[in-house]
């Protein structure tokens, strides 16, 4: 009895495919963990809340709550009072109120609006009421800090700055200067790179996504004559990294030009020496992001063109020219909606280029993000790709769900995610060699814990698992892979 094997150009085709998907998901999965540790540890969530006026002209000091005359006399402290206290649903009033009389001050009823604008996350009325305010008393201290504050959380970094810089050439007291000090710093560090690197060691159980398949593929008489068999699953050790940088240089305004580099891969140990096209899975994926930013207290959009280089068995497999455009917003405090689109062109190099045809990606998502904690995000979305061939029978279209919640341990110094993730992926004709239209689902779950109680020049322990099952109408494609990684991550 004889027992063949798949034709080596079959099997690379195959390892192919899986790699591909592989990269995708993993490019998505770490810049949005970065992009949402970043909200959580940094607390760039803005805060606001829509007034809700009393009725009457009043304020309250030292728990006692007191009525207040429509006088110049009464109204300006009050008004002081309620800045300096964050009595939102009073200040309104009282602004209204006080600029209504001979002799008022426009630079503090301006303040106190554009102060309340923002309190109800109006950041462009805040903005422009500040800026009026400041125009009217250019010399008013108090209106600069006030002002220079909200152009930093409206994220306009270098008017920010500029005003704050203006204020220290004023006469201050020392701790107010260290405190404007301070300020300029935290808005300078922006521009700075920021991002994270992890080093790991780890373990799959499946690092050629084989799944050992076997049946008789010629009888006689009741006996088997021929029978096919597929690869085993390869375990193996390995060795991890990833690296996430950004770097956001201010324009004007809300206005940046934004650049981003990534790179992660995976060594592993083990390597099928039984093939003879691909016998070392190690990979790598570079990334190199570099365009437009719009940025501001409650928006963020970007369009970053990039390239996309990817290393597999000695020899770069492929690179994609592309373009990636992310919309994200505010709805709440609470809330956060984005939407995202780009598109790829997959080039494929050197010996791949031998096995693989050269195929345009497009793809689309939504995501929601619910905060209901300081500490704590719940997330979940869907994305969509098309990948188009020249032939259509390699031709597909895919939809990826997922979902997932992020929680900070404060008091234990510990953090968790949990995600799940399904894909639908599709084929647009039948194909001969798998003799069927190929459909599969995939379904995914990843957990994270880390300890950042245990940080250690700022880098902390991290324990990641995650568990893919892919069902298969076609024999090749079904695989079961569990993988587990150990790695010490460190922000900067």
């Amino acid at each position: 009895m004889t027992i063949p094997r798949i034709t080596p150009l079959a099997l690379l085709l195959l390892a192919g495919a899986a790699s591909v998907w592989a990269d995708e998901e993993d490019t998505r999965l770490l810049l949005d963990r970065e992009r949402a540790e970043r909200t959580l540890h940094q607390q760039q969530r803005p805060q606001w809340q829509v007034a809700a006026p009393t009725g009457e002209l009043s304020v309250e000091v030292n728990g006692q709550r007191y009525r207040v005359q429509r006088s110049l006399a009464d109204l300006e402290p009050a008004l002081y009072v309620a800045i300096n206290t964050g009595q939102w649903n009073n200040a309104g009033e009282l602004a209204a109120a006080y600029r209504e009389l001979p002799g008022h001050k426009e630079h503090l009823a301006l303040m106190a609006e554009g102060l309340s604008a923002r309190h109800s996350g109006d950041y462009h009325s805040a903005v422009r009421l500040l800026e009026h305010a400041n125009a009217a008393a250019p010399d008013d201290l108090r209106v600069q800090m006030e002002l220079a504050r909200i152009y930093a959380e409206d994220q306009q970094d270098r008017e920010s700055v500029q005003m704050l810089e203006r204020t220290l050439g004023s006469s201050l007291p020392a701790e107010t200067r260290e405190l404007l000090h301070n300020y300029v710093s935290a808005v300078q560090q922006r521009s700075d790179w920021q991002g994270s690197l992890a080093l790991g060691v780890g373990y799959n159980s499946n690092i050629n996504q084989g799944n050992g398949y076997e049946r008789c593929s010629q009888q006689f008489a009741g006996y088997c004559l021929s029978q096919m068999k597929l690869p085993d699953p390869i375990a193996s050790s390995l060795l991890s990294y990833d690296l996430v940088l950004s770097k956001r240089i201010a324009l004007s305004g809300h206005h940046n030009v934004l650049i981003r580099p990534v790179s992660y891969g995976t060594y592993y140990h083990k390597r099928d020496e039984q093939s003879t096209t691909l016998t070392d899975y190690s990979d790598s994926t570079n990334i190199l992001y570099l365009g437009y930013q719009y940025a501001s207290a409650r928006q963020s959009l970007t369009v970053l063109p990039l390239l996309e280089n990817y290393h597999r068995d000695g020899n770069t497999s492929y690179r994609a020219p592309g373009v990636q455009a992310d919309w994200s917003y505010f709805l709440s405090p609470r809330v956060k909606l984005g939407l995202q689109a780009g598109a790829k062109r997959y080039k494929y190099q050197g010996p791949d280029s031998r096995y693989y045809a050269d195929y345009t990606q497009r793809g689309a998502g939504v995501s929601l993000t619910y905060y209901p904690e300081p500490n704590t995000s719940i997330y979940g979305g869907v994305d969509y790709y098309r990948k188009s061939y020249a032939l259509s029978v390699n031709s597909s279209q895919e939809q990826v769900w997922r979902a997932g919640v992020f929680h900070q341990f404060e008091t234990a110094g510990l953090f968790a995610n949990l995600m799940v993730l399904q894909r639908d992926f599709s084929n647009d004709d039948e194909s001969y060699f798998y003799g069927v239209q190929r459909e599969d689902q995939q379904r995914m779950l990843i957990a994270t814990l880390g300890a950042s109680k245990l940080a250690i020049h700022g880098a902390y322990p991290e324990l990641r698992f995650k568990r893919t099952l892919n069902d298969s109408n076609s024999v090749f494609n079904g695989y079961q892979q569990s993988e587990i990684t150990l790695q010490v991550r460190k922000h900067f």
